[in-house]
């Protein structure tokens, strides 16, 4: 694909309050193409829901993503913070949240990542 510009500090995570690196990383990065947050994202996208400039979505996405590339079966592990999240943003969005639907949509989208 095309080369990942990547300039990285150690940071603690604030969502899971382990050390990562920080990057900031070219959207086309060919690392994080098929990671369980972009799959979330695309199945949100598919029911009208997108990230805006106010929300932490795809800040959000980009941690699923490393965190699982860097420890596989994170996500599925911390699956009940991120429907934490979920739910955060649908109260912020004044949208209905049913907690049994976003967990199966978080599981759907590990699994789309692993096929890919």
């Amino acid at each position: 694909m095309t080369d990942c510009k990547i300039n990285c500090e150690t940071l603690i995570c604030e969502y899971c309050k382990r050390p990562v690196p920080s990057c900031n990383v070219k959207r086309n990065c060919s690392k994080l193409i098929n990671g369980p947050g972009k799959e979330l994202k695309k199945l949100l996208s598919k029911l009208g829901i997108k990230a805006d400039s106010g929300c932490k979505c795809s800040d959000r996405a980009k941690h699923m993503d490393y965190m699982e590339q860097t420890d596989p079966g994170w996500c599925e592990r911390n699956i009940d913070t991120i429907v934490g999240w979920l739910e955060e943003e649908a109260k912020k969005r004044k949208l209905p949240f049913i907690k049994t639907i976003a967990k199966m949509l978080v599981k759907r989208a590990i699994k789309n990542a692993q096929r890919n």
